[in-house]
């Protein structure tokens, strides 16, 4: 019998979520994966819970929810073998999607027995964990006046009920961001390390999450037509934002971005409001494995 522990958020996604999740408990026991029941309470949880797990012996993590739940539960696991099994149970999903994980959950929960181990590299923004990327601007402005009750009930739908005000509000600050010790300016900046953003959006087409180095999405002037079309065009997936001059990426292994304005500016986390310029984002030496299906 493999021992491990079942963690989740239980105010994101889907509304049963915890009534699926004692489910799905019952169903692995009866398949030889006998999982701790663990919710998370509080930001940064996940990561706590893990930790304590870890020290009592487990074989297995297993982390339902949004890509933000999935990054601290990743964190706890930083240099070690234990696997982390993902149930994808945000709004986006983005990290189920570039490791091909599938975004049910009745498909997902098989990889607890049948995926096979990859080595995906941690970030660190402030010295906070993330997998993904972590943005200054707009969209960090977005998740954090986002109501939590709009994406929980309405999903993708809640948070675009947010982003037209955010996006006709947005003062296009100005940015300073140095990367590898080069400044750059810039109105909007995304840290990436994956290749995809808001779901199948692509956003950075050749960043790798086992990569030491990140890419930088870098967009400048204060054009709010230009600043749509960027956004257009990631949505399209065919790097029009790059081919079109829209933005530029810089690609580095260290990243600092500031504030020239006489306030700070937001930034998220792998979709969480949690930080603000200054921010630095580095390649962390730790790796966690993830469950993926076998190729």
């Amino acid at each position: 019998m493999k021992r491990g522990v079942l963690i989740y958020n239980p105010t994101a996604g889907q509304r049963d979520r915890r009534a699926r999740m004692v489910s799905l408990i019952v169903e692995m026991r009866g398949r030889g994966v006998e999982l701790v029941n663990a919710p998370t309470e509080r930001p940064s949880h996940a990561t706590e819970i893990v930790r304590a797990f870890l020290a009592r012996g487990v074989d297995l993590v297993v982390a339902c929810g949004g890509d933000g739940t999935i990054s601290e539960a990743a964190w706890g696991l930083s240099g070690s073998d234990v696997p982390l099994a993902i149930l994808p149970g945000g709004t986006s999903n983005v990290l189920a999607r570039e490791l091909s994980i599938p975004l049910e959950i009745a498909d997902a929960k098989e990889l607890l027995l049948s995926g096979v181990g990859r080595r995906v590299r941690m970030l660190t923004a402030n010295e906070r964990p993330f997998l993904l990327w972590a943005g200054v601007g707009l969209d960090a402005r977005i998740m954090g006046h986002m109501r939590p009750l709009l994406k929980r009930w309405f999903g993708r739908a809640g948070i675009f009920c947010t982003v037209a005000p955010e996006f006709f509000r947005y003062e296009f600050p100005r940015l300073e961001v140095v990367v590898d010790g080069i400044a750059h300016a810039a109105t909007f900046a995304v840290v990436c390390h994956a290749r995809r953003y808001a779901g199948e959006w692509i956003i950075a087409p050749d960043a790798s999450l086992e990569s030491e180095e990140l890419d930088v999405l870098l967009f400048e002037g204060t054009s709010r037509w230009r600043f749509f079309r960027l956004f257009q065009q990631i949505q399209v997936g065919r790097s029009g934002h790059i081919s079109a001059g829209l933005c530029r990426i810089v690609r580095g292994r260290s990243v600092e971005i500031f504030s020239r304005e006489e306030y700070p500016v937001e930034a998220q986390v792998d979709g969480d409001c949690v930080l603000e310029t200054p921010i630095v984002c580095r390649s962390s030496a730790d790796e966690v494995t993830i469950l993926v299906p076998a190729r």
